[in-house]
């Protein structure tokens, strides 16, 4: 029986994304447990050899690499992660507590980011050659060159420390409150689904910042290649047969030429999450914000390898889902995919 071209090119998909995802997982593992640091000897740097001996045995450190990486799989699958020798829980606990804050932080990001690239980028393919869009070009050079560390600091000592426009930059909710009841883990919308207006408030307040700097690092690549995309949508010949036919400018703009645009403003947009992601551990540094990037950086300091390697396996499987769902969404953008002739 012959496969669906479309269920054949989404199969095709899936399976590349399951070999990446467990290559990853070796990898990361490997480059984990490869540190030239010890944990034991980082936890606790007094001990006798013979004792640093047993402490490893314990912890199975002496076996070899391929056992310790085949327990580690397990326990993956049992969704432990391992155990953290810095706070005595599994990472999977652990975890369960941070991610719902990363995950806020990234989808407002990425909103705010979005909303402000796209309109951007369109304005300036219309204004293209215009002084409008050499403004904009301009701006959009100075966000990229501007490191996400760097603007976080400035918005903490203008925005907060000399202006008070903003509350303490240090993690989701002010001491003042408790947090909301759990539905869906991002205190914004918890606050609201239990009726904690205040709550709710206090959590938004606590977002703009660290929200704001992830959302330029999303502006600037999108907006650069959606200008490009919808410049060269502009000069396509069925734009111009759509108005000699007498369509509304927006119309040809938003429908025809927009259309035509997405598939490279996809596929940016699937890249610049992927950024975000593995970015969000110096804004959460920067912000004190009690996610999973800090929870790899404090790992990584003490040398606590179980955390190290789910956290890079967590991100990588978060960058792999987001570039299978864009794989998968140019199937619905481009015909010719559906009916076999894309790849």
């Amino acid at each position: 029986m012959r496969i669906p071209p479309v269920l054949s090119y989404v199969l095709r998909r899936v399976a590349i994304s399951i070999v990446v995802l467990i290559g990853i997982s070796a990898v990361a593992f490997s480059m984990a447990y490869l540190l030239p640091s010890d944990p034991v000897t980082s936890r606790y740097p007094d001990i006798s050899n013979e004792q640093r001996a047993e402490m490893r045995r314990q912890m199975g450190l002496d076996q070899p690499l391929i056992v310790q990486y085949a327990r580690y799989m397990e326990s993956v699958f049992r969704g432990e992660f391992g155990r953290s020798l810095g706070t005595g829980n599994s990472v999977g606990e652990d975890l369960a507590r941070r991610i719902p804050a990363t995950l806020e932080l990234a989808v407002y990001g990425i909103l705010l980011g979005t909303a402000l690239a796209i309109p951007l980028g369109m304005f300036a393919a219309i204004r293209r050659g215009r002084p409008t869009d050499h403004v904009l070009r301009l701006v959009n050079i100075a966000i990229q060159s501007v490191p996400a560390f760097w603007l976080g600091v400035v918005l903490i000592f203008v925005v907060f420390y000399q202006l008070r426009w903003a509350p303490t930059p240090v993690g989701r909710l002010s001491p003042l409150y408790s947090p909301p009841p759990f539905f869906t883990g991002f205190y914004t919308l918890d606050g609201l689904l239990s009726g904690k207006f205040d709550v709710a408030l206090a959590a938004g307040r606590q977002l703009i910042l660290p929200v704001l700097v992830l959302g330029l690092g999303v502006v600037s690549p999108l907006a650069r290649i959606t200008r490009a995309a919808m410049g060269e949508s502009l000069g396509e010949d069925y734009v111009t047969f759509g108005r000699a036919l007498g369509l509304r400018e927006r119309q040809v703009v938003l429908g025809d030429a927009f259309r035509g645009a997405l598939i490279p403003i996809v596929t940016t947009f699937g890249f610049v999450v992927g950024n975000v992601l593995a970015g969000a551990a110096i804004v959460e540094t920067v912000f004190s914000w009690p996610g999973i990037g800090r929870y790899a950086v404090t790992a990584i300091t003490t040398s606590d390898m179980a955390p190290v390697s789910t956290c890079i396996l967590l991100v990588a499987s978060g960058v792999a889902l987001t570039n299978l769902l864009v794989d998968l969404s140019y199937a619905l953008i481009d015909p010719r995919i559906r009916h076999g002739y894309g790849k």
